[in-house]
């Protein structure tokens, strides 16, 4: 029995994280045999000081290319340990600069040297180092990562939404068309770094498209966002059309809901995943690294809205339209891109690399 570890934040009920840790049990599930092979996650209370009952170490999906998860991936290195990197990225809040075809000019990621050497070891010893996005792939090229280092996408880009829509929403789809807006907060670490401000420009951006004859639903990828939700819902002052819910559902229900609506605004990542993986096209408060990473792995960067963009409730504005009136070649994109992430992530359950 080949016991394997698979390394994320889990267990705290943020519904990104959790349900790229279910995309990767749901593949082993259908393509490994269970006699042979066993998956251990990284739930609270798993020693990650001690690797020595595992036999494989995967650092999973999520901005895990951070000290603590990359010193786990390191001691597998120096234990002789099989070692994936399951479509993992950088994060950061300082500002990166990109040259007019979209590549990587410059980034900080705060990373000491050791840090860099370790990732290194790192890209040598992985049998599969896949990462969410071109940004994180340029960024490691750059400081010298070479060996299996590829672009897998994000994990999250493996969910199929459910066949039927929800109810709730087949009723809503025969009045006005919805816009899904999902916001909260990340204690003011974005670009910019003033969430009142990406707020008010949100809520102003909502009350114009309802306005043009759409109904907002707000919601909810993780508990603590709760009150900027229900602060946004305050702000746009309609509630005769805004639905504001305050629920975090399991991706599954969130797909179904997602899938009956024209459009969505997002803040969170996982968000954002969820959306494009439904195939409706969505604007990106690219509050981080990591979101601008993603919106250049689906090749639609021009969904991505810096939260310290100028006049940013207009670029919020005009890129929903934008959204909406380019829907069909925005899935195509997404989908084309999809395909490829799908066979990426999908490599080392069919090749038995774990």
């Amino acid at each position: 029995m080949r016991k394997v570890l698979y390394v994320g934040w889990i267990g705290f009920n943020n519904l990104g994280d959790e349900l790229m840790w279910k995309v990767f049990e749901q593949l082993a599930h259908e393509l490994l045999d269970p006699q042979k092979v066993q998956i251990i996650p990284s739930l609270p209370g798993v020693d990650l000081q001690d690797l020595s009952p595992y036999d494989t170490v995967v650092l999973g999906g999520g901005s895990l290319l951070v000290p603590g998860y990359v010193d786990v991936a390191y001691r597998a290195v120096q234990q002789k340990k099989r070692l994936l990197i399951w479509g993992s990225g950088y994060d950061t809040q300082e500002p990166a600069r990109l040259d007019a075809a979209g590549r990587l000019v410059h980034a900080q990621m705060g990373e000491s040297d050791r840090m860099r050497e370790m990732l290194r070891e790192i890209g040598q010893h992985a049998s599969f180092f896949g990462v969410r996005g071109p940004l994180t792939y340029q960024y490691l090229q750059a400081s010298g990562v070479g060996g299996h280092l590829h672009i897998s996408g994000d994990p999250g880009m493996l969910l199929m939404p459910p066949s039927t829509p929800s109810s709730e929403q087949v009723d809503a789809k025969q009045n006005r068309p919805v816009i899904g807006i999902n916001w909260g907060t990340s204690y003011n670490r974005i670009y910019g770094k003033n969430e009142t401000e990406v707020e008010d420009a949100l809520a102003y951006a909502g009350r114009k498209l309802i306005e043009e004859g759409y109904d907002l639903y707000l919601y909810t990828m993780w508990g603590p966002d709760g009150n900027a939700n229900k602060r946004l819902y305050q702000k746009i002052a309609r509630p005769e059309r805004t639905t504001l819910d305050l629920v975090v559902h399991d991706h599954t229900e969130m797909m179904r809901r997602i899938q009956a609506w024209e459009a969505t605004i997002n803040f969170k990542l996982h968000a954002n995943v969820l959306s494009a993986a439904c195939g409706i096209p969505f604007v990106c408060l690219a509050y981080r690294f990591k979101c601008v990473d993603f919106t250049h792995s689906l090749d639609v960067a021009e969904l991505a809205v810096t939260t310290d963009e100028q006049d940013l409730a207009q670029r919020i504005l005009s890129r929903a339209k934008y959204a909406i009136s380019y829907k069909d070649t925005i899935r195509s994109s997404i989908a084309s891109k999809q395909q490829q992430m799908i066979g990426n992530l999908r490599a080392p359950f069919v090749n038995d690399w774990l």
